[in-house]
């Protein structure tokens, strides 16, 4: 043992010296060398843990950290083949008050699970600090021809979103990286609960247009708090699916102030006594949660005082709009 340093000293410095700090909080977590899935990235940290962790040699070649990330990257190539696309705009629209839909087409077909996310990056004069890429959770579904983003504009935008405004027809953006694991289980009889707030609807009009066009029998509720009425986005797709799948969709108007006199809907936040009201069988349903992280956490602590098994929620959180 090293004078002045006991069993516990020497760990500790072995765990926050710069080589291994670097290697295990920068490389091993970057985006884009490690796997697009949930499921993957389990394996690959295994990989990359059993080959750094376990020494061994083949003829000159020997264990290194290097050598370790470097099979799990091989790995990571296999099962998240990672492509760049370019995406030409075709149109935009304003669907909601301060919310602009995008819509791309793109030369190579996308695939993709309704729910997931894409890295995009638009080169623009004058970056600020907040960089030129971003990550958008796609409104469109894999059955439709084109990819479709659903974005909210704040106060004070970033360069990137007021680049991303001034787009015109023709003009090009840059994406890649498809990735997510907030989609759909498989099993049609799941019953399921959508929880959105403000543009965390996105990736429930995904999910739904692809549900409308393979026509699959779900039993689904959604539950979208916006703070006003303006502001609620895609309310076709929805109107849609219920009536032509039955989804029960009930909408949540958070600023009381600004509820019209005619309003149907519901008012306030989402509570204990407004999910036991709509969904009485809630304890028996999926939930996912979509939408800012306050939010997100709330409705997810909610959850769990009412009952509902952890394993039984699953969250998508939208940390910024910027």
């Amino acid at each position: 043992i090293i004078r002045g340093y006991g069993n516990i000293g020497l760990l500790w410095q072995d765990l926050v010296s710069w080589p291994i700090f670097f290697f295990g909080a920068v490389m091993l977590t970057e985006p884009i060398t490690t796997p697009s899935r949930n499921k993957f990235r389990i394996i690959f940290a295994i990989l990359v843990g059993i080959l750094f962790g376990i020494p061994f040699s083949f003829g000159p070649v020997f264990s290194t950290p290097e050598l370790s990330l470097l099979i799990g990257n091989i790995f990571s190539i296999f099962v998240n083949i990672k492509r760049r696309l370019i995406l030409s705009l075709k149109e935009k629209r304003e669907i909601a008050q301060n919310t602009y839909e995008f819509i791309f087409t793109s030369e190579k077909k996308v695939n993709y699970i309704p729910g997931q996310y894409i890295e995009c990056t638009l080169p623009h004069d004058q970056v600020d600090d907040r960089g030129d890429r971003r990550y958008f959770t796609l409104a469109s579904s894999p059955t439709e021809s084109e990819i479709k983003l659903g974005i909210k504009f704040a106060n004070n935008p970033s360069s990137f979103k007021k680049s991303l405004l001034k787009m015109k027809s023709g003009d090009l953006l840059y994406a890649g990286q498809l990735a997510g694991d907030f989609i759909l289980s498989k099993n049609l009889a799941e019953k399921t609960v959508f929880i959105a707030g403000g543009i965390g609807i996105t990736p429930f009009r995904s999910m739904m247009q692809y549900v409308l066009d393979k026509n699959e029998p779900r039993s689904i509720i959604l539950l979208y708090t916006s703070k006003t009425e303006l502001e609620l986005a895609y309310r076709d797709v929805f109107e849609r699916a219920a009536e032509e799948l039955h989804v029960n969709t009930i909408y949540v108007l958070t600023d009381i102030n600004e509820v019209p006199v005619d309003w149907k809907g519901e008012k306030g936040f989402v509570t204990k006594e407004m999910i036991s009201q709509e969904i009485p069988d809630y304890k028996e349903r999926f939930f996912y949660l979509s939408g800012p992280t306050a939010m997100v956490n709330n409705y997810k602590k909610l959850l769990l005082q009412m009952g509902v098994h952890r394993k039984k929620i699953m969250t998508d959180y939208f940390p910024g709009f910027a």
